[in-house]
């Protein structure tokens, strides 16, 4: 009987719903009107600044809140209590960023089944602790009728949904909380129970959409105030936007270039940011892969839990200290002097332990370190669990910091880490494998010569002089980049290419969109490469410039 009241609420995630355009959940992409009982709306026909729309943005449509949006937005609307009931399933990790996948990837079975189990398990966490709901609807503590579920109904699913709900699907909710009570012989809370759960299984709470509205320019589209409000918050602070946000995109105002860039420097002033900035970085360096990220227990018995998660901590203070605490060039990522231990990491490193439990140290000269690229970190996450990789190493900053197209390799290459016989280093090893074949040499000669810059540093990232009893060569050549003779002059190269920065513009876009960027993007991107060099790169006004940019605040036909 229970889920046969839930299910009244959720033909669309069960794919019945009908219609052109309905993508894999069957929920319309045109979107319901968000005009009130009054006849009024809350979206964009505005008498705003125009956008120049000499752009083809990325396609509108519908995307999936990725699993870190869903449990922070239930944070922000039901509390932690709630938050922590919350389980939605994982995404598949197919593309760089889960932006990516959140755009294509459609629901599974077992998808449609984790998200009602996790509603249903937050559904029961506000029966028990009702303290957030009562922020949002005040009436669960004072008048337990049909009106609090009415109550309810318009203020959380309009804080869900991230706009004002229709006339039906307020009838909807509040016939579910009836049909919960009745089958609970008469216990309010339990109609409340499903009724939140209701609004959370909804596609409208699953599912992010961005269709628009014509701007009379071709298929090009401008989002209209809630789904420019809603772009915004999860982008710069990772959660659904909160009242306040809402209550200015239905009163118009973000219709202009100086009041969105006023929300958005409002935003980055709130702690969510680091956090959201954190797990960003998080993506773009693989740091959550260093909770999985296996290592060999014999050679390298210090690897701990332990040491691993303060890995993850130093790249995010560096990062946070850089962009928020200094707010200075962004490139100086890449070849500070400096960084951020703790008592595990000064042992790696090979330094004196700090006197606080973390503190700011000067990189050890002697080893050669910069930036975030000598770190542990990154080190340990492209090295195999018994020996170093250059050339995952090197492939990653060619991608991943440099935005180097490489090909994958043949499905006949054999993925097995390198064996280096007695007398030769992993270097002689790789030069003597992948220069020996034109076709390995081809991306290898970008890859592996980048990754010799590392070898100092073993596959958890301490340093070593030798590699099995021979001197090691950590110098190289590398075309586009230059000459270098260890990682600290490779890092120096690094900030310096002009590449080095427009790759921090794309990987921002990437995510923040989950689009991967084209030609017809050339000129907005162009744009942002031009806010970032005359702010001397710092971060947060590029972040800033990326909302006001048409890239953000456009999009194309939905796809």
């Amino acid at each position: 009987m229970p889920l046969c009241i839930l299910a009244l609420a959720l033909p669309a995630c069960k794919g019945e719903g009908g219609g052109d355009g309905t993508g894999t959940t069957g929920m319309d992409t045109e979107g319901p009107s968000t005009a009130d009982d009054t006849g009024t709306t809350g979206d964009t026909e505005t008498d705003g600044d125009p956008i120049d729309v000499d752009v083809v943005p990325a396609p509108g449509g519908i995307r999936r809140l990725t699993p870190s949006q869903y449990v922070q937005s239930v944070e922000l609307m039901l509390g932690a209590a709630a938050a922590a009931a919350a389980d939605p399933p994982p995404l598949p990790q197919l593309g760089s960023f889960d932006s990516e996948t959140a755009v294509g990837e459609p629901l599974t079975p077992i998808d449609i089944e984790a998200y009602e189990g996790s509603a249903l398990d937050i559904g029961t966490a506000v029966m028990n602790d009702s303290s957030g709901l009562a922020v949002v609807a005040p009436c669960i503590n004072l008048s337990h009728d049909a009106a609090c579920y009415q109550q309810i109904a318009e203020n959380l699913g309009r804080f869900a949904w991230r706009r004002p709900l229709l006339d039906e699907e307020l009838t909807t909710l509040t016939t579910i909380a009836a049909a919960g009570q009745e089958w609970a012989s008469g216990d309010f809370m339990t109609g409340v129970k499903y009724e939140v759960a209701a609004i959370l299984e909804s596609p409208n709470f699953l599912y992010v959409t961005e269709v628009g509205q014509p701007t009379g320019e071709g298929d090009v589209r401008e989002l209209d105030q809630y789904e420019l409000a809603t772009r915004l918050s999860f982008f710069l602070v990772g959660h659904t936007p909160d009242l306040g946000l809402l209550d200015l995109a239905a009163s118009g105002g973000l219709s202009t270039t100086a009041d969105i860039e006023a929300v958005a420097y409002e935003l980055l002033d709130r702690a969510e940011a680091r956090d959201r900035l954190s797990e960003f970085y998080d993506e773009v360096y693989r740091l959550r892969d260093l909770e999985t990220k296996g290592k060999d227990a014999t050679l390298f018995p210090t690897f701990t839990p332990e040491l691993a998660a303060a890995m993850r901590q130093e790249t995010q203070l560096l990062l946070l200290n850089v962009v928020f605490e200094e707010q200075s060039n962004f490139l100086n990522i890449f070849d500070a002097g400096y960084t951020f231990v703790n008592d595990d990491l000064a042992q790696l490193y090979g330094m004196a332990s700090p006197a606080f439990p973390w503190q700011l140290v000067q990189l050890p000269v002697e080893q050669g370190r910069a930036g975030l690229l000598t770190q542990g970190a990154f080190l340990t996450v492209f090295s195999h669990p018994d020996i170093n990789s250059p050339t995952r190493r090197g492939l990653f900053v060619q991608e991943t910091v440099l935005c180097t197209d490489i090909q994958p390799p043949p499905p006949t290459v054999n993925p097995m880490p390198p064996t280096p016989s007695e007398g030769q280093t992993l270097r002689d090893w790789l030069e003597d494998t992948h220069n020996s074949d034109d076709g390995c040499a081809s991306c290898h000669g970008l890859m592996d010569p980048v990754g010799y810059a590392f070898e100092r540093y073993n596959a958890i990232g301490a340093y070593r002089q030798l590699d099995n009893g021979l001197p090691i060569d950590s110098s190289g050549d590398v075309g586009g980049l230059g000459t270098f003779a260890n990682a600290s002059e490779l890092a120096t190269l690094i900030r310096n290419d002009p590449r080095t920065a427009t790759c921090v513009v794309r990987n921002l876009y990437r995510s923040t969109l989950g689009h991967r960027e084209g030609i017809d993007q050339a000129d907005g991107i162009a744009l942002l490469d031009e806010a970032f060099a005359e702010t001397d790169y710092n971060y947060k006004a590029v972040m800033v410039e990326l909302t006001l940019n048409p890239l953000f605040r456009l999009v194309d036909a939905p796809k």
